[in-house]
């Protein structure tokens, strides 16, 4: 593909980061290799240095050819927690701590070296190298990486469309209540956080949560029950934006559990953010729910009880 692609910002910041936040199938680290070698211009100029600020409304054009990471990324052994694989898909239960696509600082011991290295190559994907959704580095649980152009295309076109189900569980500070501030009370149990994220302009790797500025995110939560002085939630986002589990709950000053960026004084340095179930049609049609247990560590510190599955599993419907 290297049709010109237009855009207009909907925030002012970076060049590249404007660019990220408009594809999941193209990478940061692409995005530069675009701007660096001329393929990137801002209102008809010309622009080749990534963090060139861009203001809201700015008209962005690009012409993107398919730089194949498959290239570029070393294959490492690193061990998978296979949930399930077919010809099309590839879960798995991604442990906290591991950084899943290479970057700066981090060009070997991520998820996608050991993808690669399990692919042996064997493979042709466009872009990102089969990813269609993010987990953070310190959040644990079901990543899913297509192993075809095609699945690629068609599990990207159902996040889009909001088609995809998913379901965290969180360790939120405080006792959380459905009637908050900032929060739209739903029942006795249940409430959302709705909102438009942006990047602090002040801390380029946090972001905030306003009312009217940034891209549109929702999220549903459900209390669980009170441990101590926390509160688990069952959370389902239904939107996908970087951090907004995090953001939200910090927004309304409950952020969660060992999260040192927007909780810098919790006591914990593990952040309790589980990805326990994803659900969605696989590219023959059928609808697949994958489950990933809760990490030990977790009832290790905290009485969660038997309410949650303790083995991988896959369910049809």
């Amino acid at each position: 593909m290297n049709d010109v692609i237009t855009i207009v910002s909907a925030f002012k910041d970076r060049l590249d980061i404007v660019l990220t936040d408009t594809s999941q199938k193209i990478s940061r680290n692409q995005f530069k290799r675009l701007i660096h070698d001329g393929f990137v211009s801002v209102n008809g100029t010309l622009v080749k240095k990534p963090k060139t600020i861009i203001q809201k409304g700015d008209k962005i054009e690009y012409r993107y050819f398919e730089y194949n990471d498959i290239f570029h990324i070393k294959p490492k052994n690193i061990k998978l927690d296979i949930i399930y694989e077919d010809q099309d898909i590839l879960v798995l239960n991604k442990k906290a701590g591991l950084t899943v696509h290479p970057g700066a600082g981090n060009t070997t011991n991520t998820l996608l070296n050991g993808v690669i290295f399990k692919l042996n190559f064997d493979n042709n994907l466009s872009g990102r190298v089969g990813i269609v959704h993010r987990l953070d580095k310190d959040t644990s649980g079901v990543i899913v990486l297509a192993k075809n152009n095609k699945s690629q295309d068609y599990l990207i076109d159902q996040f889009r469309k909001r088609q995809v189900e998913k379901m965290y569980i969180a360790i939120a500070s405080g006792h959380l209540h459905t009637k908050m501030k900032k929060t739209e009370y739903i029942d006795d149990t249940n409430f959302s956080i709705t909102g438009f994220i942006k990047r602090n302009p002040k801390r380029g790797r946090k972001f905030i949560l306003t009312s009217d500025k940034g891209r549109e995110a929702i999220t549903d939560f459900k209390i669980i029950k009170y441990i101590g002085e926390n509160t688990l939630l069952e959370v389902f986002p239904k939107t996908g934006r970087t951090h907004q589990i995090r953001v939200s709950l910090g927004s309304i000053y409950h952020p969660i559990v060992g999260d040192r960026l927007y909780f810098p004084k919790s006591k914990s340095t593990y952040m309790y953010l589980h990805a326990y179930s994803l659900g969605f049609r696989n590219i023959d049609g059928k609808f697949m729910r994958f489950y990933a247990p809760i990490p030990r560590i977790w009832y290790k510190n905290f009485s969660i009880g038997n309410l949650y599955k303790n083995e991988k599993s896959v369910e049809y419907s």
